[in-house]
């Protein structure tokens, strides 16, 4: 699908929100149905079509995921690379300026259909995680998950997700995962399930681990996203130090969601 968008535009001369509305204008008018056209966005991009109508009415501002997962389907393609290449300057500009991975691995090629496997495998998801943090070798592959896992590892080469270091040993590969919330949500309860270890929180700097559940007024609710999303940005920022990476492979997974089972 063409956007409408000015040749000589810039990310200065619209909001984000102005722009995501008028493209997802340009794409209903194909359709006479509005509401069928928004049905099969929603459909299409995974976002709530709740979530599609405000986003054409301005009633909501786009976070990161919500950008890529619609402009995916606006612009036809599955590289994100690509996206925001042919995406209006200021969706380009938000996906390049929110996404940690683009900053650290600019020279990566980060695909969408990688996320499938992703949330569904986790042997794939083990694996692909391991080659960004540290080496492993065949044998533990086999160890580890048997002879479906070299499977996996043969697909995961083949896909140039991973590739081999020599002597024996894989690390990660040109071809990346884009994250979703699905996928974050996937990814980071198999790891929790996986390696958090209870015990450590016994140890100073063992680990962290916390639960807190109340009742919140939106605007304390609010603050609580701002603070956990600082967070992110500092522990992503430390990364920039000298000496600041080492041989200590490391997760860190945390989410705030209400206690509603409903779409918001």
């Amino acid at each position: 699908m063409e956007l409408n968008v000015e040749p000589n535009s810039s990310a200065q001369d619209v909001s984000i929100s102005d722009q995501v509305s008028r493209d997802i204008e340009v794409y209903l008018m194909r359709f006479k149905d509005p509401k069928k056209g928004l049905s099969m966005l929603a459909t299409k991009s995974q976002i709530h079509v709740k979530t599609l109508g405000r986003l054409r009415e301005k009633i909501h501002t786009p976070v990161y995921s919500t950008l890529y997962k619609l402009y995916s389907c606006l612009l036809d393609t599955r590289v994100i690379n690509d996206l925001i290449e042919k995406a209006p300057p200021v969706v380009g500009e938000r996906l390049k300026s929110s996404d940690p991975q683009l900053k650290s691995s600019p020279l990566n090629r980060f695909h969408f259909d990688i996320e499938n496997d992703m949330q569904k495998d986790p042997c794939f998801t083990e694996l692909y995680v391991l080659a960004e943090t540290r080496p492993f070798s065949t044998s533990y592959v086999e160890q580890r998950f048997g002879s479906y896992g070299l499977e996996v590892l043969k697909k995961m080469i083949d896909q140039k997700v991973i590739r081999s270091l020599g002597n024996g040993l894989f690390g990660q590969g040109e071809v990346r995962s884009s994250f979703s919330g699905e996928t974050i949500k996937s990814v980071g309860l198999r790891l929790t399930e996986r390696f958090l270890k209870p015990g450590n929180a016994d140890l100073y700097y063992g680990n962290y681990m916390s639960l807190y559940f109340e009742s919140l007024s939106e605007e304390t609710y609010k603050e609580w996203l701002i603070i956990e999303e600082r967070a992110f940005k500092e522990r992503i920022k430390l990364l920039e130090k000298p000496n600041a990476k080492g041989n200590i492979p490391v997760f860190a997974f945390s989410a705030i969601d209400t206690l509603s089972e409903n779409e918001q």
